[in-house]
């Protein structure tokens, strides 16, 4: 079916609004961490995030823990991504560590996608419960969790004297 000028014109136009100039009905695929997304991150992490953040990717995400970390893929394009950790019992927590969503796809359910199939994963493992940590004072990942039924908790020192994080739990 070939869409005229004026269906054209008008996804064009809400692709625009939405900040991007790529069609709105792109599938996306969620997929395992392979070297070469590895390698990819950390090239174009403190892009992302605008500021440095690499470090914050440990090489142990891929090589140690590489089997819980996923990637979020569309149109052969890496937009999103995901390093976490499944620890067993007494614990059974499945920890997420580290996300990053392209500039160009915020917004567009790419990090809930990916949370809902970690998730998934971390149930097939018999895991109890998901946490994740923010620093302090940001409103973003706090919305974030919450929307996806965490319950968020400030924690003075949690990372050391005046060092306080937002600790995010979800009960599975």
């Amino acid at each position: 079916m070939t869409l005229g000028p004026e269906a054209c014109f008008d996804r064009a136009r809400r692709a625009f609004f939405l900040g991007s100039c790529y069609p709105l009905s792109r599938e996306m695929e969620i997929r395992g961490l392979t070297k070469v997304d590895y390698d990819y991150i950390i090239s174009v992490l403190d892009q992302w995030w605008g500021g440095p953040a690499g470090r914050r990717a440990d090489p142990m995400f891929f090589y140690e823990f590489g089997e819980h970390a996923l990637v979020a893929e569309q149109d052969g394009q890496l937009i999103g991504f995901l390093f976490g950790v499944l620890v067993p019992a007494p614990s059974a927590t499945g920890y997420v560590h580290l996300v990053g969503i392209h500039p160009d796809h915020r917004r567009r359910a790419v990090g809930k996608r990916l949370y809902e199939q970690f998730t998934e994963r971390c149930r097939g493992a018999g895991m109890k419960r998901i946490k994740s940590l923010a620093a302090s004072g940001h409103e973003g990942p706090v919305q974030f969790h919450e929307s996806m039924g965490f319950e968020s908790n400030e924690v003075p020192d949690y990372a050391g004297p005046g060092r306080s994080r937002v600790v995010f739990v979800k009960e599975l």
